[in-house]
């Protein structure tokens, strides 16, 4: 039998992490504002409220392929025809979104999480919908599952300035693009688990983007580590409370969320799933804004935050 100060000690770790986490959220709480909390809610409550409408008119704004129009390429990532197709979708948004709010907020970049979270919402739709057509085939798209990946793909940005603000590991914009590349990697690996075994062309092209997206993750962490950004500060900094937790939950978050949204077997009753689109999403989200920083940061010596 184990002795009851076992008991006690590990009592006292589960303890101390609810008080971090509590501590954290009292934190995020302090600085969320209310019209925030507003506008993220806002979006699940538009996909519930077009998922309510009558099926035969949901189905009238699918984004037909051999048929599109401005006006379903606008419409159809807010449709969603089955309630488990809706519910993946609303719980990537529940999980994705308040963490990148809550790193942006802690990190002082409020305002460029709203720039970013407008031009996701009100921009991306459209444009994912339009690049869909670079694949022609007769099919259909819909859901909000690639403005999703388009905050996933910005979830390497927030980390890194996160990192940066609070733990002094830098500088972001070294460590931001590694963790996009090693994301990239992990998507490779997991979009073709389906054909690799029958297909070696799949296979050896695969291989061949997987070592150079490393190659690419690994030139900017060898360019970080040249900045000589990781100093002995960050490990006072890491006993506030909830914070180094919340990096790690992010950076398990930016892991997992992969594995769903690129699965092994694409196929669904139905339909299939658009490895596509996730990916467009995922990159996307990552290079419009690292560009536009790093445009910015050159031509003005300024960056979007606030």
């Amino acid at each position: 039998m184990l002795p009851s100060s076992f008991y006690s000690h590990e009592d006292g770790i589960v303890s101390t992490t609810a008080e971090n986490r509590a501590a954290l959220s009292a934190r995020v709480g302090q600085l969320a504002r209310p019209r925030d909390v507003a506008a993220l809610v806002l979006v699940p409550l538009v996909l519930l409220g077009v998922f309510l409408l009558p099926e035969p008119l949901r189905r009238g704004f699918v984004f037909e392929y051999g048929d599109p129009t401005l006006l379903t390429a606008y419409v159809a990532p807010f449709v969603h025809l089955s309630g488990s197709h809706l519910l993946v979708n609303l719980v990537g948004y529940a999980l994705v979104l308040p963490t990148v709010y809550a790193l942006s907020v802690l990190s002082d970049t409020r305002g460029r999480f709203w720039i970013v979270f407008v031009t996701f919402v009100a921009v991306f739709p459209p444009l994912l919908s339009a690049l869909n057509l670079a694949i022609p085939r007769p099919s259909y798209a819909v859901g909000f599952s690639g403005v999703v990946l388009a905050f996933v793909g910005y979830l390497p940005i927030a980390i890194a300035e996160y990192l940066e603000v609070h733990f002094d590991v830098g500088p972001r914009e070294m460590v931001a693009p590694t963790t996009f590349f090693l994301g990239l990697a992990l998507i490779a690996v997991l979009s073709v688990q389906s054909v690799v075994p029958a297909n070696a062309t799949v296979l050896l092209g695969t291989a061949g983007l997987v070592v150079a997206t490393l190659l690419s993750a690994l030139l900017f962490w060898i360019a970080a580590l040249d900045e000589g950004r990781f100093r002995p500060a960050a490990r006072a900094t890491a006993r506030l409370p909830g914070y180094l937790e919340l990096a790690t939950a992010a950076g398990i978050l930016f892991v997992g969320i992969q594995f769903v949204a690129f699965p092994g077997d694409p196929t669904l009753a139905g339909g299939v799933v658009n490895l596509y689109v996730h990916l467009l999403g995922y990159a996307l989200g990552f290079i419009s804004v690292y560009a536009t920083l790093q445009v910015d940061a050159r031509l003005t010596g300024g960056s979007l935050t606030g």
